[in-house]
């Protein structure tokens, strides 16, 4: 049965980046850009009351290619290994046919 969330942890989301732009080589880390804007906001336990607040916006997310020391760092040769192309069979050679009658 489908469920309505799925929860990925970082390195998953990485490999699934990589998977997704064809990317096979190289040690690449996720860099998240924010925005935060201060603002003033009402808490639901006590709408009559202002209080100064946060608001934090997920803009983007880029991947970076990354020392394989730095932390977090995925490997792509791991997470999106090359699939080897499909090998042609060998061509085998038939024994010639006796052209004479015996």
């Amino acid at each position: 049965m489908p469920t309505s969330a799925h929860k990925y942890s970082i390195e998953d989301l990485l490999a699934a980046l990589l998977r997704d732009q064809g990317i096979h080589e190289g040690h690449w880390a996720l860099n998240v850009e924010f925005t935060a804007t201060g603002a003033s906001v009402k808490p639901q336990d006590n709408p009559a009351r202002t209080l100064p607040g946060l608001i934090v916006s997920l803009n983007s997310a880029t991947l970076l290619r990354a020392d394989a020391s730095a932390a977090g760092a995925v490997d792509a040769a791991v997470a999106n290994p090359r699939k080897d192309a499909p090998r042609a069979k060998p061509v085998r050679s038939r024994k010639p046919a006796s052209t004479t009658l015996q």
